[in-house]
């Protein structure tokens, strides 16, 4: 088996295609983009240590795909990025570089038409997204045949630094996914999608294996420039980053003892739990948002801190720590538990509210007399 990188380029100036078609418009990175593409680098030249295995890089002509294989060739040191015409983003057609207004108005039926089936649609004179992903396919395995004899030590693995519209048009046909949610495949700027191709040339890949960022988590800096995205206002950051401050302070005092944790994946879990807080089911809408970002371990974690599952307040993880931590902080304050749970018992409205009410501080003291037993504080 050979394994395929499908990474998806950094991001972009946005400024620059806002509100239009952007599918072949030559768009540069953004300063974020160029941070992305390095963490793409370091991953590289850390797999490259780990598996000593030969690489070769290939890349789409268009410059924000050209840069990003460029950066990740020098964080992998002595590797060159190779171009490749069939590796091009989807065609737009008539409506490359229009606004999406215009579009709406001038190609209603075809718009309309669209946005019933995302995945088998092509803009007029373009692509659809299923029939890019026929010819990332037929590049993979052009690359694939061309890449054989490499090297005395076998074949090499490959990167193909492409885009979102043909990786995800490729996902869809491997999987058999619906092609009007073919948006739902998450493909973060930056991430990475592994494949394994037999001697055949038939490929396989993991859905858990699927649009990841190439780190655990995004960073501090990453978790706070994502609030600014989301827009929250400042009682929801403070609250975070006491929720942060107090799950990492537990992970780190924890780990001391033995426990297999980390600390910087709880506090980076407890900064960025709230991320999706101005939303309806927040906790499951961050999920959501975080597994497109390409973080699944924050996801989970998110998803979870309001109500724990599969019995995971009887130990001891980085979701369990961030949950208690949050029953802990009212706004900003270090409260008890007694204080938190008796000031909110007074907003369930129903009695499913109560129940999830009274589950949840069942689980906190659960979580709560564990670690207070293994640190030894006496309660």
């Amino acid at each position: 088996m050979r394994t395929i990188y499908l990474v998806r380029h950094g991001q972009t100036e946005e400024s620059l295609g806002k509100g239009r078609c952007i599918c072949r418009t030559d768009i540069p990175l953004s300063g974020e983009g160029r941070r992305q593409a390095q963490a793409l680098g370091d991953w590289l030249g850390a797999e490259l240590k780990n598996k000593r295995q030969a690489v070769r890089i290939f890349t789409s002509p268009l410059s924000r795909c050209r840069e990003t294989a460029e950066i990740m060739a020098a964080g992998a040191q002595g590797l060159t990025a190779e171009t490749e015409d069939s590796l091009i983003e989807l065609s737009g057609g008539l409506w490359e570089g229009l606004p999406f207004a215009e579009i709406r108005e001038r190609f209603s039926e075809v718009y309309e038409a669209r946005g019933r089936s995302l995945g088998t649609v092509a803009p007029p004179g373009g692509e659809s997204f299923l029939t890019g992903g026929i010819r990332l396919y037929g590049a993979v395995q052009d690359i694939l045949k061309r890449t054989k004899a490499d090297a005395g030590a076998g074949p090499p693995s490959l990167i193909l630094v492409t885009h979102s519209g043909v990786i995800r048009g490729l996902l869809c046909l491997m999987f058999g996914w619906d092609p009007a949610r073919i948006r739902d495949i998450p493909q973060p700027c930056g991430g990475v999608t592994r494949l394994e191709a037999g001697e055949d040339g038939s490929l396989r890949c993991r859905a858990e294996e699927m649009g990841l960022r190439p780190g655990a988590y995004p960073g501090r800096d990453g978790c706070r420039r994502l609030w600014d995205r989301a827009g929250l206002p400042e009682h929801i950051r403070a609250h975070q980053e006491a929720v942060a401050a107090l799950a990492g302070k537990w992970a780190e005092e924890l780990k001391e003892k033995g426990w297999k944790l980390d600390p910087e994946l709880a506090f980076e879990a407890g900064l960025i739990h709230d991320i999706a807080r101005l939303k309806p089911e927040h906790p499951k809408a961050g999920a959501e948002l975080l597994r497109r970002e390409g973080y699944p371990g924050l996801a989970h974690i998110v998803r979870v801190h309001h109500g724990l599952t599969g019995g995971e307040e009887y130990r001891i993880t980085e979701a369990s720590l961030v949950f208690l931590a949050d029953k802990h902080i009212q706004g900003d304050r270090l409260v008890s538990l007694e204080e938190r749970f008796a000031g909110s018992a007074g907003k369930c409205k129903t009695p499913e509210a109560a129940a999830s009410h009274e589950r949840q501080y069942s689980q906190a003291m659960a979580i709560e007399r564990n670690i207070n037993h293994i640190l030894g504080v006496e309660r």
